[in-house]
């Protein structure tokens, strides 16, 4: 099946349609962006927030910027194939020569380990046979206490369906999926980088936060020109969708949906998009309102949901320089 065949399934595929359809009707019927609070956010970071992009080649967490080119491409297609939640609890964390670090950080951390030692680890070829039991040895610490990452099976099955699609449809190359890209994140009937990348289990979200976080990785390294920079939008994670809720940024409506909202109850699949594409779409907002690259704000709104809005004691409750740490 060619990669246009593949692309064309998925618009196809009745889930897809049927969330496309819901997200222009009962999204907008059951929360509301609250564009008062979307001018405030957005002022306050504008006046008060530096916000200085990372090029992610720090050597500890991402590969240097003398690595070679396919490896760090490799590298950045696999991992933020499984960057999702890392665990239930907060517990995936441990020290690695004497520093701490923890969900995503550890992860990312253990990888450049990995990549070290052996680039060609994150080649196709050898993730298309990758198991649990290898995700189990992989992404695991033991100081303080054995911690093993959440749902490695999982991981396991994401890499090696990238993997396998990879070889079959771009001959292995993900600089071939950037190229028939054409530089455009969206290119509808041939698709662009956003969309053809959906044809991949790990990236198939309709919200598109890993996509989204491909490009701006990939984009920051200069591994790929994004021509149509009108199109970029902020990767919501649940870092972000939390930053949304409580500074008010979107307001809800259906009462059906306010214990989800308010994190009472686990929320359903399609709740859970319906939810994270309005706020994508608030964010969206405060972007364009103080002319902010969407993906550059997503680099501070990622380290105040990490640092400040925490999900448990967020730090700007009780705190007497709450105006200068809290938007």
């Amino acid at each position: 099946m060619t990669t246009l065949n593949y692309y064309s399934l998925y618009l196809s595929s009745p889930l897809i349609l049927t969330l496309l359809f819901l997200e222009i009707t009962w999204c907008w019927e059951v929360l509301i962006i609250d564009r008062k609070k979307v001018e405030d956010f957005a002022l306050t970071i504008k006046d008060r927030i530096k916000i200085r992009p990372s090029d992610f080649s720090d050597g500890i967490l991402f590969p240097s910027k003398n690595a070679d080119r396919e490896s760090v491409l490799n590298f950045f297609f696999f991992m933020v194939a499984i960057d999702h939640r890392t665990s239930k609890t907060d517990s995936f964390r441990g020290i690695i020569d004497g520093k701490e670090y923890k969900g995503s950080d550890l992860m990312y951390r253990l990888a450049m380990l990995k990549f070290q030692q052996d680039p060609s680890f994150f080649d196709p070829h050898n993730m298309k046979k990758i198991t649990g039991r290898d995700i189990k040895e992989w992404l695991s610490i033991s100081e303080p206490t054995k911690v093993i990452i959440h749902e490695p099976d999982t991981r396991a099955f994401l890499l090696r369906d990238a993997a396998i699609k990879l070889i079959k449809l771009y001959d292995g190359s993900v600089e071939n999926l950037i190229r028939r890209s054409q530089g455009m994140l969206y290119n509808p009937p041939e698709g662009g980088f956003v969309e053809r990348l959906k044809v991949f289990r790990a990236y198939e979200d309709p919200v598109e936060k890993k996509p989204l976080l491909l490009a701006k990785f990939l984009e920051r390294r200069g591994l790929l020109k994004i021509r149509d920079k009108h199109s970029k939008h902020v990767p919501v994670d649940n870092h972000l969708t939390r930053i949304a809720i409580r500074i008010g940024l979107v307001e809800i409506v259906d009462k059906e949906l306010f214990n989800a909202f308010m994190w009472r109850r686990e929320a359903s699949r399609e709740e859970d998009i319906l939810i994270r594409m309005i706020i994508r779409q608030a964010y969206d907002l405060v972007s364009k309102r103080i002319f902010i690259d969407p993906l550059v704000l997503d680099d501070f709104l990622w380290s105040f949901g990490r640092t400040i809005c925490l999900p448990k004691n967020p730090k700007c409750i009780g705190d007497n320089n709450r105006e200068q740490t809290c938007p």
